[in-house]
């Protein structure tokens, strides 16, 4: 089974080969087309090397400009459209085997050269203990499917938490360190690797205490590549989500970020510890 991360990818290259040669065809330069659509060349050039998915409607736009055949043009459309947009539910994806989930959430974040996550609920998979990521786990897998996908994360996390060239922030809030999804051994196990994780250079750790003051709430985890890619975890499905929603999870997560305590975030992980022993 092919996941939502391949198809974009996939999806995203056919679209931006067949804008540069409609543009090639036209014997239009990129600057011309930037003059004819009112952006820029450095945008133009971005479409066609796959780096942007343009809007549907830039889409239809540049195939007005090219002289492109109606049906190609309503078929680059629903494509530019479709990539905007990628749902999958989650039963699929676990059926397709939750390791190869892991090993293409890998190669994304491999890609990028800034992620941004916001969990509300539980500590994301890059900063799983063993035991909390084997609790998470196994509430929906067991057998060789369970071990296949401890193994697929514990090689994402060395990959992406080793690269020198990635800048990761996290921000959790409280109740992601509170929810009691294991015994109290696992539960103070992962309070005590987030603490082993805190002042590794290149990754940023904070957390929305209850007592701060937020603007925004927003009610379910996403993680955002750079500034082209968003993909949100719900009860039932997993979004891929680019254009104009990108920049929506972006304001929510500066939201979240100034909300969220870096400086103190030992602190408040250790008086969570405390809570638990006692």
């Amino acid at each position: 089974m092919e996941e939502a991360p391949e198809r974009y990818e996939r999806g995203g290259r056919e679209l931006a080969d067949a804008l540069r040669e409609l543009r090639v065809r036209s014997g239009l330069t990129g600057m011309q087309v930037a003059e004819r659509t009112g952006t820029s060349q450095p945008r133009i050039s971005r479409f066609e090397t796959g780096a942007t998915v343009p809007p549907a409607e830039m889409v239809e736009t540049l195939c007005l400009i090219y002289s492109a055949p109606p049906e190609r043009t309503t078929e680059l459309v629903e494509l530019a459209t479709s990539l905007h947009r990628r749902v999958e539910s989650r039963k699929v994806l676990m059926r397709g085997g939750a390791w190869t989930r892991q090993q293409q959430i890998a190669r994304a974040q491999g890609e990028a050269r800034r992620l941004r996550v916001y969990q509300p609920v539980m500590v994301t998979g890059l900063l799983r203990s063993p035991d909390y990521a084997r609790q998470i786990y196994g509430l929906s897998l067991e057998g060789e499917a369970l071990e296949r996908s401890l193994r697929a994360l514990h090689e994402r996390q060395k990959s992406v938490l080793s690269r020198r060239q990635l800048s990761i922030t996290v921000v959790l809030s409280e109740a992601a360190l509170r929810w009691r999804v294991a015994d109290e051994a696992v539960m103070l196990g992962q309070l005590e690797h987030l603490r082993t994780l805190i002042g590794r250079r290149r990754l940023r750790i904070g957390i929305v205490p209850f007592s701060a003051r937020v603007s925004e709430v927003p009610l379910h985890g996403f993680e955002i590549y750079d500034e082209r890619l968003v993909t949100v975890g719900t009860e039932t499905q997993v979004l891929t989500l680019t254009g104009p929603d990108v920049e929506h999870y972006e304001g929510l997560f500066a939201a979240m970020e100034q909300a969220a305590d870096f400086a103190d975030a030992d602190t408040i992980i250790t008086s969570i510890a405390a809570e638990f022993t006692g």
